[in-house]
């Protein structure tokens, strides 16, 4: 039972059970730091078709928050004058082929960290198991679209990191796993996290899960466990709790971590920085800027660093407050866990904190203003996620459609209504796990919708036959 004095309090602890049996999450782990304490608390069953408990030490895939480990060890090799944030990524691949010639003379590193190099981001074809596997990978790019010029929109895109991480093999003469272990890993104490699943499978892990039917409550078990050996630098790691607490309090830190020099206090704070406005970044809460790595926001001025990660039916986020040397981490083994974890972790910094998001205020918008945006629009380069926008109610509705990418059955979810919230930006209103999570839209020169952009994703319109 929790008491008054721990890091979870009864408050806490309730809020988290409640999260729990409202979205019907199978398990969870909390993990809270504060001023060097730390205290993990595990809730349910690693899977549902064990039962087996979920401890404290449990293993999750973290999906997406392995970019910001990918940054960090960039940014040990900037300390180190190997690699220069503004260099032209050719500079380090000479023999990088891109689909547009003009873009691979001039996307840097530094917009590969920040998510504007306008590459194609959601690229997860598989290369292997060999230690070539991201050399290939790399290799196929010129097959990438192009979407936008480097440097000219923010857009959520793994493709980057995976160049990135590419990068760093070819700098560094190692596999990028083994550079991650070398740099990061060993000098922080991370020892229970790994890249491949024959290294997690000998200690507890959990299995991820889906609903059934969207909209639904039911959950099952997802039989695909990981993502392919060239996505590692964009979402390959699987940890703990507890490490990713330590990644957290070495974050807040100075770059040093017992004893040993592992970042520059400038490059700890670089990465930080709030770069570019990222309206709707994707797993991270009430976000809107992007740094090198990490998304940011501030509350009454306080700066709020945070990522999430998405993975074959596992969510997962770490949030840290520097200010108040704060972090929680929330790991969950359901595809809907994002909205447990930033309803807890938010509901912690309101009421241990006193930082509250705030709600953007609707503003009106008449219907001919609304029915700019009507459409479909299409997950760009992609024929398998699909958004339809009707004028409704004062505001838009969606309804997604997208085919599963392990049944390949098609799936169609609940219609939300999303109020205008400015000009070309909107949020979701309606009460499920969507609600709060924002859109906007990108014009051309004519006043045409260019891009969708949902959930940092680019959709284009999709012409009616």
């Amino acid at each position: 039972m929790a008491t008054e004095s721990s890091l979870i309090p009864a408050d806490l602890d309730a809020h988290i059970r409640a999260q729990i049996a409202r979205w019907t999450v199978p398990g969870v782990v909390v993990g809270v730091l504060r001023d060097g304490e730390r205290e993990t608390r595990a809730y349910g069953v690693t899977s549902l078709e064990t039962g087996y408990p979920v401890r404290t030490d449990t293993l999750f895939p973290i999906g997406s928050i392995s970019k910001v480990y990918t940054a960090a060890l960039v940014m040990t090799l900037v300390d180190d004058g190997t690699l220069d944030l503004d260099a032209p990524v050719v500079t380090y691949l000479p023999d990088l082929r891109l689909a547009d010639e003009r873009a691979r003379e001039t996307i840097s590193l530094r917009q590969l960290l920040t998510h504007q190099s306008g590459l194609y981001g959601d690229y997860y074809d598989d290369f292997g198991m060999g230690d070539d596997a991201l050399a290939r990978c790399v290799a196929s790019f010129p097959t990438l679209r192009q979407l936008s010029t480097p440097g000219e929109l923010w857009a959520y895109c793994s493709s980057g990191f995976m160049l990135a991480g590419r990068i760093i093999e070819e700098v560094t003469g190692q596999p990028f796993e083994t550079a991650m272990r070398q740099r990061i890993f060993a000098p922080l104490g991370l020892d229970r996290s790994f890249f491949f699943a024959d290294e997690a499978i000998v200690y507890p892990t959990a299995v991820g899960h889906a609903l059934k039917t969207p909209g639904g409550d039911e959950h099952e078990v997802r039989r695909r466990y990981l993502l392919s050996r060239n996505v590692a630098p964009a979402g390959g790691i699987i940890s703990d709790a507890d490490d990713l607490l330590t990644f957290a309090a070495f974050s807040m830190g100075d770059g040093a971590w017992n004893g040993r020099r592992v970042l520059s206090p400038v490059a700890l704070e670089a990465m930080q920085a709030p770069l570019v406005r990222a309206p709707n970044y994707p797993a991270a809460g009430f976000a809107e800027w992007g740094g090198l790595g990490w998304a940011i926001r501030f509350s009454d001025g306080v700066k709020v660093v945070e990522h999430g990660g998405s993975l074959h039916g596992f969510e997962v986020k770490l949030k840290f407050v520097p200010a108040h040397r704060f972090a929680i981490a929330i790991l969950t083994n359901s595809g809907r866990g994002s909205v447990l974890g930033d309803r807890v972790a938010e509901w912690a910094l309101d009421h241990v904190l006193g930082l509250r998001a705030t709600s953007p205020t609707p503003i009106a918008l008449s219907n001919d203003a609304l029915a700019r945006f009507a459409g479909r629009y299409r997950l760009a380069v992609d024929d398998e996620e699909e958004a339809a926008i009707t004028v409704a109610d004062g505001g838009l509705r969606r309804v997604m459609k997208e085919i599963d990418p392990v049944t390949q059955t098609e799936l169609t979810y609940p219609p939300n209504l999303l109020r205008p919230i400015a000009e070309r930006e909107f949020v979701a209103v309606t009460q499920d796990e969507n609600e709060g999570s924002r859109i906007d839209f990108i014009e051309r020169g004519d006043g045409s919708m260019r891009f969708l952009r949902m959930g940092g994703r680019l959709y284009e319109p999709v012409a009616d036959a």
